[in-house]
C-alpha cells in the first residue's frame, strides 16, 4: 500500500521516536506523560499503517529493525528542526531567568561548553547556574531543572533519565603499546590516575576478568577534570567515559587504549516540576538539552549506585 500523509498515525511518531531512543516504552511513557500500554498501541498502528515492523520480536529487550533505526533517524531530525524552529520563533517572547543546578563534573564538561547555543536562542534569558554535591541528601535546591547522578527519588517532581554512563581506561596517545591494542598486563608498571579511592579501576579489572595489576605509581586527583588533565598530559592511565569525556577522545588528546571494553556506572537524571507546572523556560531548557543529548548519540540509561567519588565530582 502506497503511504499519504493522512494515513499515517502522526501522533505516534513521536512515540515511536521516544522508545526508540530509550528503547524501553516504559520510560518512553514517562518521558511522554502517557501511559506504556499508549506508547505499545501508537508503535503498533505506526508499524500498522506502514506494513513493516520497526522493532524486532525479542521478548527480553527492543531492538530496531534497519526499517525501525532508518525511521527513528529520520523523525528524530525532524522532532529537533521543528522544536529548534519553534523555539526561535518564541524566542523574543521568552524572557525573564532559568536556574538550573547541576554536578560539577557534568557542569564542567558537557553543560558549560554548550550552554552558549542555548543563551543565543534566547537573548533576553537570564540564567542562574549552581553546582550539585555528588550526593543530595538535604534535598534539591529550588530550581528549575537540575541533573542529578545516580539518584531517582524525588516524590513529587518528574524524573528523566537522560544517559547511562560506560566507563572504560584513557590514555594520552604517546603511551599506547606499540604493539596495537593493549591487555591488563601492560599496566603492570604503569601510573594510574584515581578520582576516587580506587574503586572505578577495581570495577574494570572485574569487568575484564582480570586480576588488579600492581601498578608502579598511584596518582590521586580530586575530581574527574583533573584526572583527565593529567592523562591528557601523559602523566598516566584515567577512567573516562563516551558522554563527558567525548570531546578529548574526538579531538585525539585522549586514546582508549584497551578497545571497546567497558562497564556501567550509572545514570544522569533530569529532575524538574511536573510539566504541566514548568515554566516556559524551564520548559524551553529541557527540549533543548534533550535535543542536545540524542544529537550526541548517547545510549539508554540504567540505574545504578555510585561508588565514592566518581562522575559526579
Amino acid at each position: 500500500m502506497r503511504i499519504r500523509p493522512h494515513n499515517l498515525p502522526l501522533n505516534a511518531l513521536q512515540g515511536f521516536e521516544a522508545t526508540a531512543r530509550h528503547l524501553n516504552m516504559r520510560r518512553a511513557g514517562e518521558e511522554l506523560n502517557i501511559t506504556q500500554s499508549a506508547i505499545s498501541h501508537q508503535v503498533r498502528s505506526l508499524e500498522a499503517a506502514l506494513g513493516t515492523p520497526l522493532f524486532e520480536a525479542n521478548r527480553r529487550r527492543l531492538v530496531l529493525t534497519p526499517d525501525g533505526r532508518r525511521l527513528r533517524d529520520t523523525v528524530a531530525r525532524a522532532l529537533n528542526e521543528i522544536a529548534a524552529t519553534t523555539l526561535q520563533l518564541g524566542a523574543d517572547a521568552l524572557s525573564g531567568s532559568l536556574s538550573v543546578a547541576a554536578p560539577p563534573a557534568f557542569a564542567a564538561q558537557w553543560l558549560v561548553p554548550r550552554l552558549s547555543r542555548f543563551l543565543d536562542l534566547f537573548p533576553d534569558l537570564s540564567l542562574n547556574l549552581t553546582r550539585l554535591p555528588a550526593m543530595i541528601d538535604a534535598g534539591l535546591p529550588r530550581v528549575d531543572a537540575a541533573i542529578v547522578f545516580n539518584q531517582v527519588a524525588f516524590p513529587g517532581l518528574r524524573v528523566e533519565r537522560l544517559v547511562q554512563l560506560e566507563m572504560f581506561p584513557v590514555c594520552a596517545p604517546a603511551l599506547l603499546h606499540q604493539g596495537g591494542v593493549m591487555l591488563p598486563s601492560h599496566l603492570r608498571g604503569a601510573t594510574l590516575i584515581h578520582e576516587d579511592d580506587g574503586a572505578l579501576w577495581a570495577r574494570w579489572f572485574a569487568a575484564m576478568g582480570a586480576e588488579q595489576i600492581p601498578a608502579r605509581r598511584h596518582v590521586h586527583a580530586s575530581n574527574t577534570q583533573d584526572a583527565l588533565a593529567l592523562a591528557r598530559s601523559g602523566a598516566g592511565f584515567a577512567i573516562d567515559d563516551g558522554f563527558l569525556g567525548g570531546g578529548s577522545l574526538a579531538a585525539g588528546a585522549l586514546v582508549r587504549p584497551f578497545g571497546a571494553s567497558a562497564f556501567p556506572h550509572g545514570e544522569y537524571a533530569l529532575v524538574t516540576q511536573p510539566e504541566v507546572r514548568q515554566s516556559p523556560s524551564a520548559l524551553a531548557f529541557c527540549g533543548w538539552l534533550r535535543r542536545e543529548i540524542t544529537d550526541g548519540g548517547q545510549g539508554q540509561a540504567g540505574a545504578a549506585q555510585a561508588p565514592r567519588g566518581g562522575r559526579a565530582g
